[in-house]
């Protein structure tokens, strides 16, 4: 038996939207991609979604349409994806690094405070792990300091803070369709605007400087940040069964909750109440994780660690980036925390096996450490 740690859910209605496509002959960016990003800013309740080819260039579009460069400092929190801080340093601008919220493993805001210089310029708060940050004290910090801000909503598609998507408080979300994502178009990420004049200007970065192809006139400076009507017609035949999807993620997490409730030494995360929940994975945290992947795997069964503080990255070198405060909570989420598979296909009795095998490793390690005190439920994600 092998369980991936996951897969993503294709079938005929994706390949139809992609056969249609290739028989219109149109393969490059076009109509699919027009109605994809219609839909999508009506979902998002934004004015403007622009495609672009994935997350990671989406934060790095998204910098240089506000003019976040050289000299410049942005805050990113030290629990998140490599690519968040690597769109900062490609951009020319510098990532300070702060710690999260112990609770929730979001941006700690008090961090950001204490991490504040003359150069700071914007700050990317992450909804981690489809769960929101407070983006009413993050919004209130900004304000105060004239920031900029860029949400990494990567991995926050039907996420709410309150009754608003996340992606939709800052001057630009951004948001990935990769294929670990709740929805995916293989690759490909979006920027979420409301503001006419930034999506203006996110238009021409993405096209070469002109506002839409056909001319050789280049009124400004741009990239080639364009998708292919091939990527947007999966996302179409996805975007369809979004809200089934959703509900899937959703139950998925409750069906391991259940199984694992009492399981000796495991913590499962909850919600931090701020709005909608789409789990991104099925997240555990427990005292030897490294450990425990390592016996899921030789029964089959794939997982993944948490992300790597940022801190202690070795492509991210005090040349390149800054730390004021040494970051302690990401260290302890990254030291405890385990995806579990979460596939969409995952079956009740895959899902028996994952738990059995769960609870078969705790009560062991448990025996070992009988005389330690128990780890606490108080996290959040």
């Amino acid at each position: 038996m092998h369980i991936p740690e996951f897969s993503p859910q294709l079938g005929t209605a994706e390949i139809a939207e992609v056969i249609e496509t290739l028989e219109d002959n149109w393969v490059t960016e076009g109509k699919k991609t027009q109605q994809l990003e219609e839909l999508l800013a009506q979902y998002f309740g934004c004015k403007h979604v622009i495609m672009v080819p994935n997350g990671t260039l989406a934060l790095f579009a998204a910098l240089k349409v506000l003019g976040v460069g050289a000299g410049d400092e942005v805050i990113v929190p030290d629990f998140t994806f490599f690519g968040t801080a690597s769109a900062v340093v490609l951009s020319g601008a510098r990532p300070v690094l702060v710690d999260v919220d112990e609770f929730d493993g979001t941006i700690s805001v008090a961090a950001a405070e204490a991490s504040l210089s003359e150069n700071t310029k914007a700050i990317i708060p992450v909804h981690i792990y489809g769960q929101s940050c407070d983006m009413l004290s993050v919004m209130r910090f900004a304000r105060e300091h004239g920031l900029y801000v860029i949400e990494d909503a990567a991995q926050g598609f039907g996420v709410d803070f309150g009754d608003k998507h996340v992606g939709t408080f800052g001057n630009i979300g951004c948001i990935s369709f990769f294929a670990d994502k709740t929805l995916t178009t293989g690759e490909g990420g979006a920027l979420i605007v409301s503001d006419d004049e930034t999506a203006r200007q996110c238009r021409y970065f993405k096209n070469q400087g002109r506002p839409a192809r056909g001319s050789f006139i280049h009124n400004h400076m741009g990239y080639n940040f364009r998708i292919t009507d091939m990527q947007a017609a999966i996302g179409l035949a996805q975007f369809k069964r979004i809200g089934e999807t959703i509900k899937r993620k959703q139950s998925l997490r409750a069906a391991f909750y259940e199984l694992l409730d009492g399981c000796p030494g495991v913590r499962m995360p909850l919600d931090n109440g701020f709005g909608n929940v789409v789990p991104f994975r099925v997240n555990i945290l427990v005292e030897k994780p490294e450990a425990l992947s390592r016996f899921l795997a030789e029964r089959g069964i794939a997982t993944r660690r948490f992300f790597y503080p940022l801190h202690l990255q070795p492509a991210l070198t005090a040349r390149n980036s800054a730390v004021r405060r040494t970051p302690i909570q990401s260290v302890r989420l990254f030291e405890a925390g385990l995806m579990l598979p979460s596939g969409l296909d995952l079956t009740e009795d895959q899902i028996d096996y994952i738990c059995a095998c769960i609870h078969e490793y705790q009560a062991s390690s448990q025996a070992d450490h009988s005389s330690e005190p128990p780890i606490g439920r108080n996290v959040s994600f």
